[in-house]
């Protein structure tokens, strides 16, 4: 017959190796649960940085189409000007001018055209210039627009789209004939007096923008792809033996209508977590064989430690949050002890992964301060507010002026100095307000709190601040010149957070525009 102490020292080892088993289940379980849970949100904020990122050369492009307009409309007191054939003349050689140093400083750029209104001309008045390999130009024979009627898509679309939409649209891609580069259009109509003079456009190289989409490295077996407005055309091909259906994509919209769609499986996002989970285990086995020898001389003092144990095993199972382990007998100079203290060291480092998997959806890895996915969720609370209620906030968005010149002349390390110093003071000035990085060079500060209350003082002291910062670079000194806006939320006109940021960013680009003013 067996002894007490013997049937004892079975149960406890049994009880050993089922809590062992449960709790290096519980650990793996625990963490793919923590990693499926936020796989989705890590890989949506590497989408957004990509998007961000790409956004940056298309926004150009729409920026450089802006400055055009503003001059080619400026120039003008009426449409009725264009009538007169030697002002026109001069009209669009100044036009060309201006276009030219425009379209060469600005990026993937390989052709820009001025086609004025025919009711005000001729059908062929303007000018088209493709950018040869070698940085010249080359004048194109112009399309009569006369002689086509307005819905031909296929030869005046690139005019008639724009005037229908009343602003500056991005156009389909295409072929220009006797050009190898596949282009896409911006094109903008242009008003003086609310009467049309006729359209601008850049042609971009559409090329470059798929480009950079195959170069995107999305983990192992991920995936990135271009699709088009309606999401039916795919422009670049998923390389073969990448995952076609993954377990988790995310999708962002550019500013030019199209989505940049990337893709991973949860194993691939996983990858870095596999040894941790096999050095978890591994020390679970050496406790368990420890304390099993331990076992046979103490039995006697397993029994209420092991109660302890299994209680916190279960509130470990019920979730990292609602677990309990103030009753775990660390302290205990046993092989009991040296099992909770690994429990309570995996329950630690569950937590502390967790954290990990936090800050990198929430945080921006450069500056430190939230990022671009922190900012959206910001963004759906303010707009149930404004539904449920009237939320008193502000935004302010800031833009850093010449970051391409700065990153081109004195290389990213100064480019990065020059956003890192910028998030600094935006932290330093605004104390009760968040403060997000939500692209490449731009800022966002929801103003609430006693920075809402005293946002004309702070936004005095913030550009005094810029005004004496810069980045030290041998014996140069790069000032950290910001352009920014500020609109507070009026439960009158607003009727969503978008319109409070749409006239922010209107300030933000109305003071860009001062600036150059002013160094002119």
């Amino acid at each position: 017959m067996k002894s007490i102490q013997t049937k004892i020292l079975l149960v406890v080892i049994a009880g050993l190796l089922v809590i062992t088993a449960v709790v290096s289940a519980i650990a793996v379980n625990m963490t793919h649960e923590v990693m499926h849970r936020d796989a989705d949100r890590i890989l949506t904020n590497a989408t957004q940085r990509e998007a961000a990122q790409i956004n940056d050369v298309l926004g150009d492009v729409m920026k450089s189409s802006s400055i055009m307009e503003h001059y080619a409309v400026t120039e003008l007191s009426s449409a009725d000007d264009l009538k007169d054939e030697t002002f026109r003349a001069e009209y669009l050689k100044s036009a060309e001018v201006m276009f030219t140093e425009i379209a060469l400083n600005t990026t993937d750029i390989e052709g820009f055209y001025m086609r004025l209104d025919p009711t005000l001309t001729t059908g062929t008045s303007g000018f088209y210039k493709l950018i040869q390999a070698d940085g010249s130009l080359k004048g194109m024979a112009l399309t009569d627009l006369t002689q086509y009627e307005q819905d031909d898509r296929r030869n005046v679309g690139w005019y008639y789209e724009a005037v229908k939409a009343g602003k500056g649209i991005w156009m389909d891609p295409y072929y220009f004939p006797g050009h190898s580069n596949q282009l896409i259009t911006f094109a903008q109509p242009m008003y003086v007096n609310r009467q049309l003079i006729g359209v601008i456009g850049f042609d971009m190289n559409f090329n470059h923008l798929v480009t950079r989409i195959d170069e995107i490295a999305v983990y192992e077996d991920g995936y990135a792809v271009l699709l088009s407005e309606d999401e039916t055309t795919t422009y670049n091909q998923v390389p073969e033996g990448h995952s076609h259906r993954p377990h988790t994509q995310s999708k962002v919209e550019l500013k030019n209508g199209m989505f940049l769609q990337m893709g991973a499986d949860y194993k691939d996002i996983q990858r870095d977590i596999h040894p941790m989970l096999s050095k978890i285990i591994w020390a679970f086995l050496v406790v368990l064989a420890c304390a099993i020898v331990y076992t046979v001389i103490v039995t006697q003092k397993i029994v209420g430690p092991l109660k302890r144990l299994t209680a916190a095993a279960e509130s470990l199972s019920m979730g990292v949050a609602e677990a309990d382990f103030s009753q775990v007998p660390v302290e205990s100079k046993d092989e009991i002890g040296t099992l909770s203290q690994v429990l309570t060291s995996t329950y630690a480092k569950i937590q502390e992964y967790t954290s990990y998997i936090n800050a990198l959806a929430y945080r921006d890895s450069l500056t430190g301060i939230k990022n671009s996915t922190a900012y959206t969720e910001a963004i759906n609370e303010l707009n149930k507010a404004i539904r449920t209620g009237n939320p008193q906030f502000g935004v302010l968005v800031a833009d850093i002026n010449n970051l391409k010149e700065t990153n081109d002349r004195y290389g990213h390390d100064i480019g990065n100095e020059l956003i890192v110093h910028t998030s600094k003071v935006l932290v330093d000035t605004f104390k009760t307000s968040a403060v997000f990085r939500i692209g490449g060079d731009e800022f966002a500060v929801l103003l609430q709190g006693e920075d809402y209350k005293q946002y004309r003082t702070l936004l005095e002291k913030l550009d005094d601040a810029y005004a004496h910062d810069f980045v030290s670079v041998c014996n140069n000194q790069v000032p950290v010149a910001v352009a920014r806006g500020v609109a507070l939320f009026d439960p009158n006109i607003d009727t969503v957070y978008e319109d409070v940021f749409s006239k922010a960013d209107h300030a933000m680009y109305m003071h860009k525009e001062q600036s150059k003013t002013v160094r002119v």
